[in-house]
């Protein structure tokens, strides 16, 4: 996961509506999903996307109409 700094105290927490509880396609599986620190160094969930937070556990039972499947990009390796 990639480390974004932000300023937490601009960014509102995700709710309902933007956040419905999924059995797939959860935050945390999303490729918009990130971690970040705050000033304290207090690590938070943070959504891009929405420019927000996502608030603790949600990550891992709700998701967004704008979910997309994490790409992760390997180099072929030559024999």
């Amino acid at each position: 996961m990639t480390m974004i700094k932000v300023n937490p105290s601009k960014w509102k927490y995700l709710k309902e509506p933007t956040l419905k509880r999924k059995r797939t396609k959860i935050c945390i599986t999303c490729n918009h999903f990130r971690y970040s620190t705050t000033e304290t160094f207090a690590t938070v969930l943070i959504c891009p996307r929405f420019e927000k937070h996502i608030p603790q556990r949600d990550h891992l039972v709700k998701g967004c109409e704008y979910w997309q499947k994490t790409r992760n990009i390997f180099a072929l390796e030559s024999s």
